[in-house]
């Protein structure tokens, strides 16, 4: 297991900020050198530290003009493996079990309020889902840092 130290934190904190920093920006900002840099990110990957790279995504832009947030329990028997097939549902991206009386979180996107209405009815509900709550996002305060 790679040791998560200062240096990789700083390393990590950098990263988080912007995925496609060059090992060579990351070894300038930390004065130190591109070689070291480059061992520690590789390292870090290796040991699934960092699980890889994103690209941040303006929904709106893409003319997803509506995000919700839909919070619910499963049914009786229903499998939270069952779940998973929700990362095949256009519009949905993230599905999370938390805590609390909902167990159940999906983030989603869609193009209006009637799209968004009908891909919860056709494609998440029929999944086993009950007792849903949901809840439209108005304004995005911060999601990523450094965007």
């Amino acid at each position: 297991m790679v040791a998560v130290d200062d240096m990789n934190r700083k390393i990590l904190k950098l990263l988080t900020t912007d995925g496609k920093m060059s090992y060579n920006e990351v070894a300038q900002r930390l004065k130190r050198s591109p070689s070291t840099i480059r061992d520690r990110i590789r390292r870090l990957e290796g040991e699934k530290v960092i699980l890889g790279y994103v690209a941040v995504v303006n929904a709106e832009r893409m003319g997803m003009s509506v995000e919700g947030v839909l919070f619910a329990n499963l049914e009786d028997g229903v499998n939270p493996d069952k779940l998973r097939s929700l990362a095949k549902v256009p519009g949905v991206v993230e599905v999370l079990q938390v805590s609390g009386r909902r167990r159940v979180m999906v983030r989603l996107y869609a193009v209006d309020n009637r799209s968004l209405e009908e891909t919860i009815e056709r494609e998440i509900l029929p999944l086993g889902l009950k007792d849903v709550e949901l809840r439209i996002v108005l304004e995005s305060v911060m999601r990523f840092p450094g965007v």
